[in-house]
């Protein structure tokens, strides 16, 4: 088999974990506080990639120490309001809420660098905006308010977006490896600081362990490596799209493991939300602009 039919492989490995990682972080909100989950979940990641990156770290930190903090501080925000979010809603809405960070890529380069968006992009964030619409959509106008769950998360796919085009930047100058190392340790200080005290670590039940340990180093830190290694072999257009599936498979898990029902609101939103989000990273891809490092 060809090697980019292993980084392809690869990649949706990924996007199928990122996709599991929503209704584990879901189920951890049940123990833990998200301040706590976001600091035991970066603890375990930076531990592992410290490991791996050791040398690498040791000749760059210096030079890489201010933007690495920057970055790390943006990463912190995302996560936060995601994982506060995802109090709120459910693993899917989160999910397709957060995979909007491509979109709102392309406004923001607009906005502050005023590079003209593609055409396939301003049609995914049309495309994508109208499955929102359909999903979070009251059945009755009585109830027609926004869950704080859909705003914090919206503010998320944002915090994201603002990482992506801020990171494009940082790694034409500064090591990729180092920069990531240093901003999980960012993420992990920062939560742990305003974590509550008294977490009962040493006292969590093994399925809690087991979860923090699937999104510590399953998703985030082996996750990392796997996707610096697939895409060295595959083109920007096909990764911006199988990575694009992260969503589709979150909103599968979700309904697979119960946490909401199948309706034809849902099917369709998660369709026209799924599609505007691959047209938008298509769009984006072309130019030569994937940017994705965690979900």
């Amino acid at each position: 088999m060809p090697t980019n039919y292993y980084s392809a492989l690869l990649l949706f490995f990924i996007a199928l974990i990122w996709g599991g990682s929503f209704i584990i972080v879901k189920e951890s909100l049940t123990v833990l506080s998200p301040l706590a989950v976001i600091a035991l979940r970066f603890t375990l990641a930076f531990c592992f990639l410290f490991l791996v990156y050791r040398r690498t770290v040791g000749r760059h930190w210096r030079t890489t120490l201010r933007p690495g903090f920057g970055l790390g501080i943006i990463l912190t925000l995302a996560f936060a309001t995601q994982t506060i979010g995802l109090k709120f809603t459910t693993p899917s809405v989160s999910a397709l809420l957060t995979g909007m960070n491509g979109i709102f890529v392309a406004l923001l380069e607009a906005f502050f660098y005023q590079k003209k968006p593609a055409l396939l992009s301003l049609l995914g964030l049309i495309t994508a905006t109208f499955g929102l619409a359909l999903i979070t959509w009251p059945s009755s106008a009585r109830q027609l308010q926004l869950n704080p769950g859909v705003l914090l998360t919206l503010a998320c796919a944002l915090f994201f977006a603002w990482h992506i085009v801020a990171t494009s930047r940082a790694v034409t100058r500064y090591n990729p490896q180092t920069l990531t190392v240093i901003q999980f340790a960012v993420v992990a200080l920062t939560a742990w600081c305003f974590a509550p005290p008294g977490i009962p670590s040493l006292h969590l039940k093994l399925q809690t362990w087991g979860a923090l340990f699937y999104l510590g180093l399953l998703a985030t830190a082996i996750a990392f490596l796997c996707q610096s290694v697939a895409q060295r072999r595959i083109t920007p257009v096909m990764t911006a799209v199988i990575l694009a599936t992260e969503p589709a498979f979150a909103t599968l898990f979700s309904i697979v493991f119960g946490y909401e029902p199948l309706t034809w609101k849902l099917v369709l939103g998660a369709f026209f939300m799924i599609s505007g989000i691959i047209l938008s990273a298509v769009g984006e891809s072309f130019r030569g602009e994937v940017g994705k490092m965690i979900p």
